[in-house]
């Protein structure tokens, strides 16, 4: 890659990460070409020169925020564990990065629910390669029975993400405990493995 590609790509990535904060605090539906050229402080060509539309400044800052997470809990995976301790330290990894992406009350207000849904399909089709090596693991280790461990994981990751999301289902602090048994319970069947293998789900719930 040439020197001008390079710094090309480096730029984008930096205005990117700068739109990120632009979409969060006022919101997708709220935020426009215009306003995103004044809050970073460049001209109109400038923005065209590295993104087309509206859209395209959000898929590119998702695109930046999501690969920051990717490496964030890959960084945790060790694959000389077994299938299960993989799965624990994905899983505490990922709790604890969307315990801090919940921090920022902004996210989840109406004017932000397009940008929060891209948001969340762009982790589930990110996280799910990662996944689906686990649970390929579990299927040669005899701890799991899947015969389709991609889809198995995209829909896994599709349940925790919209279904255990208390903010768009509007869900009570009083239902979300039976929510999560209830995740647990089609979670031990998709997977095809015994009742208490997943045990150790109770105690991540608990940092939710």
């Amino acid at each position: 890659m040439s020197r001008t590609n390079i710094n090309f790509d480096n730029k984008r990535t930096e205005l990117a990460n700068n739109i990120w904060d632009i979409f969060i605090s006022n919101g997708y539906e709220n935020t426009t070409l215009a306003l995103i050229i004044k809050k970073l402080g460049i001209s109109k060509g400038a923005l065209y020169h590295y993104f087309s539309s509206k859209e395209e400044c959000a898929d590119a800052a998702i695109e930046n925020r999501v690969s920051l997470l990717i490496n964030e809990i890959s960084s945790t995976d060790d694959k000389n564990l077994n299938a299960i301790d993989r799965l624990k330290r994905i899983l505490l990894a990922s709790v604890k990065a969307n315990n801090l992406n919940q921090q920022d009350e902004k996210m989840n207000d109406p004017s932000n629910k397009i940008f929060h849904q891209k948001l969340m399909v762009a982790l589930i089709k990110s996280f799910s390669p990662i996944y689906a090596d686990i649970i390929s693991q579990g299927n040669d280790e005899g701890i799991f029975n899947v015969k389709h461990p991609l889809e198995t994981a995209e829909i896994i990751l599709t349940l925790s993400n919209f279904y255990l999301d208390e903010d768009l289902f509007k869900w009570s602090s009083k239902t979300m405990p039976i929510k999560l048994a209830a995740f647990k319970e089609t979670l031990t069947k998709i997977l095809g493995t015994d009742e208490k293998t997943l045990d150790f789900l109770n105690e991540l719930f608990s940092l939710t």
